[in-house]
C-alpha cells in the first residue's frame, strides 16, 4: 500500500494521536494502541483501517473489463478499469479516474457498469438500503493509470485524511451530483 515514506509517516502520526486520545479517555489501553501502531509501521493491514471505514461507511474498489473481456482474453490482453465506490446513509459516491466533467446523468456514464448495477440494486423494492443521491468525481486518467489513481485517492482519503471528508461531496471541486 505504501509507495512513499511520507504516506506511511502520516498514518503512523495519525495513529499515535488517536492512541493518546483513546488512552486518556479510558477507551483503550497503552498495550492495545502500541500493537495498532506497530501494525501501521509494518504497513497498512485490514485490521488497521477497517475501523475507519466502519465509522465512515462502506468503501469498495470495483474493477471491470473495458470492452468484450472474452474477446480480449483470446488476444491474451484484457484492459481493466478500476474505480472506488463509497456508500453511506443513502448517498453513493463514485471516484472514477476517467470521469468526464459535465456529465450530469448517471445512466449516461460509461466505463462503470458495476456501479450502475449497484445503483439498480439499491433502488430496487427489496433493498434494505436506500439511495437518495449519487455523486461522481475524479478524472484526468489517460487510459493507463486508473488503478494507480484509485489507489492514491483511497490512500489520501482513508489513510492521510482518515475519512474526515468522506461524505462532503457538495464541497468538493469537480464532484457533480448526478440525476438518476
Amino acid at each position: 500500500m505504501f509507495r512513499s515514506a511520507i504516506s506511511k509517516k502520516l498514518l503512523v502520526q495519525a495513529a499515535k494521536k488517536d492512541a493518546s486520545i483513546t488512552i486518556s479517555s479510558g477507551k483503550s489501553t497503552q498495550r492495545k494502541n502500541d500493537m495498532q501502531i506497530q501494525c501501521c509501521m509494518e504497513g497498512l493491514t485490514i485490521g488497521g483501517f477497517l475501523h475507519l471505514i466502519r465509522r465512515s461507511g462502506i468503501l469498495a474498489v470495483f474493477m471491470n473489463p473495458l470492452g468484450n473481456a472474452i474477446k480480449q482474453q483470446s488476444e491474451e490482453r484484457v484492459s481493466w478499469h478500476t474505480y472506488a465506490v463509497y456508500y453511506k446513509d443513502g448517498i453513493l459516491a463514485v471516484y472514477d479516474p476517467s470521469f468526464i466533467a459535465g456529465i450530469k446523468r448517471f445512466d449516461s456514464c460509461s466505463g462503470i457498469p458495476l456501479a450502475k448495477e449497484l445503483v439498480k440494486i439499491l433502488r430496487s423494492k427489496g433493498s434494505n438500503h436506500k439511495l437518495r443521491e449519487i455523486w461522481l468525481g475524479g478524472g484526468g486518467n489517460n487510459g493507463l493509470r486508473c488503478q494507480e489513481m484509485t489507489r492514491k485517492w483511497i490512500e489520501y482519503e482513508v489513510v492521510v485524511k482518515r475519512g474526515v471528508d468522506l461524505g462532503n461531496w457538495d464541497k468538493r471541486v469537480g464532484w457533480i451530483k448526478q440525476h438518476f
